[in-house]
């Protein structure tokens, strides 16, 4: 990922024809996107699931709950912090919904039948509230670090990583590469700390 985002950096050099620090911290916002968020695959593959079980009716949605639950615990997991708070519950749902589709349940067809629906509709929506919050979140990230000049990025990175970047602005690439990542932390630090960033939203995220 730092290649591709370097080799964009450079296109925007040719084209532009003058060298800015927040080229290199350009895609903070994108970068906390990445990592909190799953694969957009791995979404596909669960609107392809939950069409497929609204496709087949709800005589299917007990036996497709569990895929459903399984996926959005996936999704919603994919941080570990998240992951630990939330894997066991959705862990528990899934067998529960096992169990009430067994013949000593004793519970209705159609009472199975609502209690996938509840289920799976819990569990795609709290999906969609984390998702919601990570786009906005990553979104202020990045506004935060727009707002940036070279001087002020300078102000952040350490003393050795300011000569270097000073040296990548007069057009020394040697350790772009490097400088990069330096930059890139120092400005999500700073982001994460600035008036215009809702921490609380931070810990929702975390917190799932």
């Amino acid at each position: 990922m730092v290649a591709i985002k370097l080799e964009t950096v450079e296109v925007v050099i040719q084209q532009r024809g003058l060298r800015s620090l927040r080229l290199l911290a350009g895609g903070v916002g994108a970068g906390f996107r990445r990592r909190a968020l799953a694969p957009a695959s791995l979404y596909l593959l669960l609107t392809v699931v939950v069409l497929i079980t609204a496709w087949l009716g709800r005589s299917y949605w007990p036996q497709l709950a569990p895929l459903v639950l399984l996926l959005c615990a996936g999704l919603l997991g994919w941080m570990q912090r998240v992951r630990q708070r939330w894997l066991g519950v959705y862990l528990v749902a899934i067998v529960l919904l096992l169990v009430l589709q067994s013949p000593w349940s004793g519970l209705a067809a159609a009472g199975v039948e609502r209690a996938a629906v509840v289920a799976m509709a819990l569990g795609l929506a709290q999906l969609l509230i984390h998702t919601a919050r990570v786009m906005r979140f990553s979104r202020a990230l990045q506004l935060q670090v727009d707002g940036l000049d070279d001087a002020a990025i300078l102000a952040l990175l350490p003393p050795e990583a300011a000569e270097e970047a000073r040296r990548w602005l007069g057009g020394d690439d040697r350790r772009a590469v490097e400088l990069s990542e330096v930059v890139s932390l120092s400005v999500l630090y700073a982001a994460l700390q600035s008036p215009g960033v809702q921490r609380r939203d931070l810990r929702r995220i975390l917190m799932g």
